[in-house]
């Protein structure tokens, strides 16, 4: 069979693999013999050393060969039995079986019928001397030298069978061509070298430099998949600015900060270029994004153009529709409102003066991206907390006419994570607050203290002022012991907050939630008691304190989130952490927030302690799964690879001089 397209054959053509194997193959990822050879190790076991009983050393894993003394089995309970034996009387090793037939059990046959073996595991300190509890044993010598690669299972296929096929794929390496530009290959291992190391690798170092080459091809790939296609489409040139941004300007009531006056300057250089703009906004809660947006819907209508703002709730549609309404209508700017839960007149109303362009901005939710919504011009999209929405619905927004788009996030993203859940977009940070906005005073509180923190809610409600009290379930869960909203309500209300008007809202409530916002919006409630549906947008100036249950089991960057709902008037807030955890690693995360207001260094905190797989629940957002980079450990890789994509589209948009690179872009998965 010629070698030439082997890679692309199905993997019923390896030893070994006919149909029933391939299915199994299959949940793997494995449909084609590239994909074998693109599918890594998880981990490796080294087996560059074979050392005697008398050279180890306790606390690794090594590969030991020596003589097998003193063997013997004996029962332990109900089937289970205990191998013990010694490798030439200084490595005591043991194995646990289960054997509930008469006679000694299969292993303990196999290891009567030889002399000598060789073990695998972490050796640890024992009574006498060093010990393998369980080890991994060879009766012959292991074939394979080196690192011995381990890759992902499914039941029917084994280690052996893997590297078996991974042997066999590698005989057709010539196949696969470089995809890197020269720029980059010339830091790095060429392509065919280092899948073979990265698979079979000599030792660690070539373990390393294999691994990086394909860490940084991966980033490489996805940053051009993210960026092609964005970079070569033609967009609106809005005009500069003129009469109608100069007014919105003057009615500010405040003076913006020079982070806000950056943020101005790069959207309007965006906006006038003929490419479409993609930015990202991110900044505090309270920094001032809005305005910048307000400044875009202003430029846009300014050229003739519309806008669409996305936000993730109704509420939030609602308060942001009476703001433009308040900021924009006075410059003769016309603002509506389309949502779900309008009347279905109403909707079909702004639905047609919205296509004929009697509107110039409308907020909404999802509504604005259904079939029936048309626009005369859509020349800007806003999408408010775009963690909240998927890939696929800021793609059917930009669907509705090729906009400049401009993205706003109060949470803030290690820039990390950013280059990947953001990749496509231009990022600006306003980390600057307006000088009247005061830091929230954080306190993390013992459980005992519990009834002093209510009573001070009470004392603060007293005073005119209202509160946030949030827990992280909405029912309680037989699988975690956590305080949860609904039953903690009831018991607050006869209790401690008795005195206090008290109501709940959480994500599994229908259009009632809105009606309890509204009346803690409107002050006919002095304690609303929520779920993480408050995190986001909910402005209410009275809003003075919040107290947080479980505080450990929420997200760093969630606490900050949470805790900008208060102090936003003009008294301070304050927020009370209440966590019912003792461990050290529990009590390191909080007291991050607590003695810090800067919710970039907290975001960047939180990714240390608790990985990008949990941050903002990053793979809800379209994150790949990386197959070998890792978002911490490769940050400067994810950074030189975000900028080559750039600098290779600017000068190739359509990648015509890199045909290789267009097949390999079309077998990436993003």
């Amino acid at each position: 069979m010629q070698k030439q397209g082997m890679l692309s054959r199905p993997v019923t053509v390896l030893p070994g693999v006919g149909t029933r194997k391939a299915q199994s193959m299959k949940g793997l990822g494995l449909e084609t013999v590239r994909d074998v050879l693109f599918s890594f190790p998880r981990t490796y076991k080294d087996f560059q050393k074979v050392l005697s009983p008398d050279q180890v050393e306790p606390g690794s894993v090594q590969l030991v060969h020596g003589p097998l003394l003193h063997l013997r089995e004996r029962p332990i309970s109900q089937g289970r039995r205990l191998i013990q034996a010694t490798l030439g009387g200084q490595l005591g090793v043991t194995w646990f079986v289960y054997h509930r037939a008469p006679g000694p059990s299969f292993l303990y046959r196999k290891l009567q019928k030889v002399r000598e073996v060789w073990v695998y595991g972490i050796v640890k300190e024992g009574a006498l001397f060093p010990e393998m509890a369980s080890p991994e044993v060879f009766t012959r010598q292991p074939v394979h030298q080196g690192l011995m690669p381990v890759y992902p299972l499914v039941t029917g296929i084994s280690n052996d069978q893997r590297v078996k096929w991974v042997r066999e794929s590698l005989k057709y390496l010539d196949e696969i061509q470089e995809c890197l530009p020269q720029n980059l290959l010339d830091s790095y291992l060429g392509r065919q070298e280092a899948l073979r190391q990265i698979h079979f690798p000599k030792d660690w170092e070539h373990y390393a430099k294999a691994r990086e080459r394909l860490a940084c091809e991966e980033l490489f790939l996805f940053h051009l998949g993210l960026q092609r296609g964005q970079r070569q489409q033609e967009g609106f040139a809005h005009q500069p600015d003129g009469e109608l941004a100069a007014r919105y300007l003057r009615q500010l009531p405040f003076e913006l900060t020079e982070d806000q006056k950056e943020a101005l300057r790069q959207v309007a250089e965006d906006m006038e270029a003929g490419q479409p703009m993609r930015r990202l906004i991110q900044g505090e809660v309270g920094s001032g994004k809005t305005v910048v947006a307000e400044y875009g819907a202003v430029k846009a209508v300014a050229s003739g153009g519309q806008v669409a703002m996305m936000v993730p709730t109704e509420v939030l549609a609602r308060q942001m529709a009476q703001r433009l309404e308040k900021s924009l209508g006075s410059l003769g700017i016309r603002v509506a409102l389309l949502i779900g839960n309008m009347k279905a007149k109403e909707q079909q109303a702004v639905r047609e003066t919205l296509a004929e362009g009697e509107i110039d901005v409308v907020v909404g939710t999802h509504a604005l991206i259904t079939d029936k919504v048309e626009y005369r011009n859509l020349t800007l999209a806003i999408v408010d907390e775009q963690h909240r929405f998927g890939v696929r619905q800021r793609a059917a927004l930009l669907g509705k006419g090729n906009p400049d788009l401009l993205v706003m996030s109060a949470t803030p993203i290690p820039r990390s994570l950013a280059l990947t859940v953001y990749g496509d977009l231009d990022t600006t940070e306003i980390r600057q607050l307006p000088a009247n906005r005061q830091p929230v005073d954080t306190r993390l509180i013992n459980p005992e203290r519990r009834d002093d923190v209510y009573r001070f809610v009470l004392s603060r409600v007293k005073q005119g002022e209202q509160a946030y009290v949030v827990f992280p379930l909405v029912e309680e869960s037989e699988h975690m012991d956590l305080k949860a909203a609904v039953q903690e309500m009831e018991e607050l209300q006869k209790g401690l907050l008795a005195e206090a008007r008290v109501g709940l809202i959480h994500g599994q409530m229908g259009r009632e939630k809105d009606e309890v916002f509204q009346a803690f919006a409107r002050g006919e409630l002095d304690v609303l008691i929520a779920t993480t549906v408050v995190e986001v947008g909910m402005n209410v100036p009275n809003a003075t304190v919040m107290v947080i249950e479980n505080a450990e089991r929420f997200g760093l960057a969630q606490l900050h989130q949470l805790r900008g709902r208060v102090g936003r008037g003009e008294k301070p807030g304050i927020c009370f952490l209440l966590a019912y955890s003792s461990s050290p690693h529990s009590r390191e995360r909080l007291e991050v927030v607590r003695k810090s207001n800067d919710g970039f260094f907290i975001a960047e905190e939180d990714l240390r302690l608790r990985g990008p797989g949990d941050l903002l629940g990053v793979r809800q957002w379209g994150q790949p799964f990386f197959r070998l980079a890792d978002l911490q450990e490769d940050r400067e890789l994810l950074r030189l690879a975000a900028e080559a994509a750039r600098e290779l589209l600017s000068g190739d948009a359509s990648l015509q001089g890199y045909p290789e690179l267009v097949q390999e872009l079309d077998q990436y998965p993003i």
